[in-house]
């Protein structure tokens, strides 16, 4: 029994001091990243929302709803598995043209015409990430937050020059995404996608997109 007692305490301490401990990581980072944003739309639902919204009968929608999207940002790591990230993202725009090729007046007269319409969203995000390690330098992320965004929208008729329509709008709305990192010393980088929600919401009465961001960057901590 005293051997017991004398080589349980060692054993335990030899062990507990392998365990790492989560709470003595802690560090400031900064990142940025590139990559495709892509909304949730569709040529069909544009040319029925002409259709309810002001009566005109389109023909031939097109629609080129993914473009270059980048962001920075800074974040506090406050243990190992832990941490909050602040910044900015411009996910680009999404553009579409139409005919409208019926119309009520004042706009029958000048049919059939075409519409060039563009759609923009930027602005900053908040959001926390949980860091799972995986294998040597290699963790995954989840990250859950909050997306201020800025949505502008246009619409152009370029037989007469004209701006038929030009909305702004500004809404706070979730986030979230999943990201793989590898991380040597200070240096790491990450390969992310994120989903926004309801960006544009409000502009025309409508109910907003979701947009699929994904992502490659670099992050350095100091």
């Amino acid at each position: 029994m005293e051997c017991n007692r004398l080589i349980f305490p060692g054993a335990l301490c030899c062990v507990l001091t392998t365990v790492p401990v989560a709470t003595s990581h802690a560090d400031w980072y900064v990142g940025a990243n590139v990559g495709q944003s892509s909304i949730d739309a569709s040529a069909d639902e544009i040319e029925q929302a002409f259709l309810i919204d002001d009566d005109f009968v389109t023909s031939g929608t097109t629609l080129d709803k993914t473009d270059t999207g980048w962001k920075g940002y800074i974040g506090y790591q406050f243990v190992r598995f832990l941490s909050l990230e602040g910044g900015y993202a411009d996910l680009g725009e999404a553009t579409f043209t139409t005919t409208i090729v019926d119309a009520p007046a004042p706009f029958d007269a000048i049919t059939p015409f075409d519409i060039e319409g563009t759609a923009s969203a930027s602005g900053p995000q908040l959001s926390a990430l949980l860091h799972l390690p995986l294998f040597g330098p290699v963790s995954a992320f989840a990250r859950a937050g909050a997306f201020r965004w800025e949505a502008e929208f246009t619409e152009f008729i370029p037989d007469t020059g004209t701006t038929r329509v030009a909305r702004t709008e500004a809404r706070i709305d979730p986030m979230y995404g999943v990201g793989f990192q590898v991380q040597f010393a200070s240096l790491g980088a990450r390969l992310e996608w994120e989903r926004l929600e309801s960006v544009g919401e409000g502009i025309g009465g409508r109910e907003g997109r979701d947009i699929d961001y994904f992502s490659a960057g670099v992050i350095f901590e100091f």
